[in-house]
């Protein structure tokens, strides 16, 4: 739900520099168009919904910074009424038959499994190439934006759109990044910025007694979901590890992956809260558009197993953090998954 800082590859790179200038022209545009939060909220024609949700993200934002020891600085304190409801079409890549992601690597920001455009023709362009490179690609909307606090990233009306947990759960993973990047390892910084922003959602419930529905049934859903994913991503593992033929092998993945859209419309039958995952598998179901949900959530209970190690005292888990990133590879995989097997244990 980001677009890694690129713009000051702009002045370090020569190639590709088409890419580069029209991500500056629409980070320009973008800086170019903010509102400060104060003089939406002073005018009397901002709508009441938008003015509560505004209202919402301040307070999300003291939240953060005294609750969770994130960033404070000039992030969302702004706000872009966009007329479309992302900012930032992500493009993600994998082999035809291997979930090992596409990489795209930047002189200062290193390696990303995703690459963003402000141009969504741009970036169907893009992805026609990866395919006739025989990529798997997926494409989707960011609905924020992060510069990883290089510069102050606005509120969007597609953040603003969620639920009162939904928004402040994104604010905490956004400035999540700001906290702590790990340049090369996607799937360790969006998993360390999912935990910490879902600990810091209930926090913010239970700091004012109340209840989050949202969230039971989000994880509910998000179990089943899991599960079903899990298996279709062995099916494949299995496949690919396979010696069959191309024409086979494709065959069978695409077998896989009307079984998976089957499983999922015989679960959403008993469990309607599924519904919200019904564009997901209205998708492609192929090697990118999975790598997406496992970049997001595969580390989740480590990080979760690290929070309660700490008894969520940020300096404590800060500093974990830390040591993790200084490991070689292998090394911090192999930490991640001790740390991932107490927390099933211990479920």
């Amino acid at each position: 739900m980001r677009l890694v800082l690129v713009l000051v590859s702009a002045l370090l790179a020569g190639c590709n520099a088409g890419y580069y200038w029209h991500l500056a022209r629409g980070h320009a545009d973008l800086m170019s168009a903010r509102v400060p939060v104060d003089e939406v909220l002073a005018d009397p024609a901002t709508d009441t919904v938008l003015r509560e949700q505004l209202a919402l993200s301040a307070k999300a934002l003291v939240f953060a910074r005294e609750r969770l020891s994130l960033p404070s600085n000039g992030s969302y304190r702004d706000y872009v009424a966009l007329d479309r409801d992302w900012v930032v079409w992500n493009l993600f890549a994998a082999p035809e038959f291997s979930l090992d992601a596409h990489q795209w690597c930047y002189p200062v920001a290193g390696c990303a499994s995703y690459r963003g455009y402000f141009d969504r023709a741009r970036a169907e362009q893009a992805a026609d190439r990866l395919r006739a490179r025989g990529f798997d690609v997926h494409g989707a909307g960011a609905i924020a934006y992060s510069t990883l606090g290089w510069f102050d990233d606005p509120l969007t009306p597609a953040m603003l759109a969620r639920s009162d947990g939904g928004l402040v759960e994104l604010l905490f993973h956004e400035l999540v990044h700001q906290r702590f990047y790990l340049k090369g390892d996607t799937r360790f910084n969006e998993s360390l910025a999912t935990a910490v922003a879902r600990h810091g959602r209930k926090a913010w419930f239970a700091d004012r007694g109340a209840d989050d529905d949202d969230a039971a049934v989000a994880a509910a859903a998000w179990q089943s979901v899991r599960a079903l994913l899990e298996q279709t991503r062995t099916a494949l593992q299995t496949l690919y590890a396979s010696d069959l033929p191309a024409r086979q092998m494709r065959e069978r993945k695409r077998a896989i992956q009307a079984d998976t859209r089957a499983r999922y419309h015989q679960a959403l039958a008993r469990q309607p809260a599924l519904a919200a995952w019904q564009g997901f598998f209205d998708g492609p179901l192929n090697n990118a558009q999975l790598n997406t949900v496992a970049d997001y959530n595969q580390w989740v209970p480590a990080f979760t197993s690290l929070i309660a190690r700490c008894e969520a005292e940020w300096g404590c888990f800060w500093d974990a953090v830390d040591e993790l990133a200084e490991m070689e590879d292998e090394a911090r995989q192999a930490a991640l998954q001790r740390l991932q097997d107490q927390e099933r244990r211990h479920d």
